[in-house]
């Protein structure tokens, strides 16, 4: 496996993994206090593409690892493995909800041991930035696929994140980026105050609302300004631009969702396909980043 493979898989390793352990966040709802079975669709498609992606990606770092005769820390294999099969088991009704709590734990010691686990090294500060993004901006889409008060908690602490990220990221950036930042920093900000007066009664809804929408337009401009940045080159230019369709998705999906009865639900796969646009879109700044840096390197 060569090292653009080893990173390609370990980002879908990572996203597939944190996505699965989303899922196995508790919901503190009526149903789930009374014991009742409830079954999400959209939440059972994220657990099917957390637990296929995270485990095709885990099998093939065995696999590498068994070739070179460099087996993978048991720790690691343990929790990611242990974690996903955890997973696996939750999808079947009757199972007790404390099975739930384990595969969570082991799933995010399994993100914390990976980097080391799998030798992962970026060549450049604003290739850790573009990585902490991907997984922040998973915790703050994905809130519209579980819409828990756990998700929204995880969803304000991915924006918080987020905000890390661009400021490791606008270093190393032309002009062009550094403006597509200073307007994703402003969005973040928006959206941060936006989650906090939402949880108010009343009228908190309405005002987190309309700074969300203030918030859409600065980061919509801010992808558009990064579509022109030389340094992130032609495959990050080609994420931004898909980053700019994620958003239009989940606006859509907003949308829908005021629309009683279906609307809830079609917001919530089109929040699944955002998601998936989010992965490929930062997958690519990443690796545009990295060949950037590359090319600089041998010249």
């Amino acid at each position: 496996m060569n090292e653009k493979e080893k990173k390609q898989k370990f980002l879908q390793l990572q996203f597939c993994m944190l996505l699965l352990a989303l899922t196995l966040l508790p919901e503190f709802s009526l149903t789930s206090l009374l014991g009742l079975p409830s079954f999400d669709i959209p939440v059972f498609c994220c657990q099917l593409a957390g637990l296929i992606g995270g485990g095709l990606a885990l099998f093939r770092f065995y696999q590498s690892a068994q070739a070179a005769s460099m087996p993978l820390p048991m720790p690691f294999l343990a929790s990611a493995a242990g974690g996903m099969l955890v997973a696996l088991v939750t999808m079947f009704p009757g199972i007790p909800s404390w099975l739930e709590y384990i595969g969570l734990i082991a799933l995010l010691i399994a993100l914390y041991l990976a980097k080391d686990s799998v030798g992962i090294q970026w060549k450049c500060w604003g290739s850790q930035g573009a990585y902490l993004i991907l997984l922040a901006v998973l915790l703050y889409v994905y809130d519209g696929i579980g819409d828990t008060l756990l998700t929204g908690l995880a969803a304000l602490v991915g924006l918080i994140f987020y905000f890390v990220g661009l400021g490791k990221l606008k270093s190393i950036l032309d002009d062009n980026g550094i403006q597509g930042v200073s307007k994703l920093k402003i969005a973040v900000i928006l959206g941060i105050v936006a989650v906090i007066i939402g949880m108010l009664p009343l009228i908190g809804g309405i005002i987190g609302g309309i700074i969300a929408i203030v918030a859409f337009v600065f980061e919509f401009i801010g992808y558009g300004a990064l579509q022109k940045s030389a340094t992130v080159g032609h495959e990050g230019q080609a994420g931004a631009g898909k980053l700019r369709i994620s958003m239009i998705i989940v606006l859509v999906g907003v949308i829908l969702g005021f629309f009683p009865g279906i609307g809830g639900t079609l917001q919530a796969f089109l929040s699944l396909v955002a998601l998936w646009l989010v992965f490929l879109g930062w997958n690519k700044i990443l690796f545009g980043l990295e060949g950037e840096v590359e090319k600089t390197v041998l010249t």
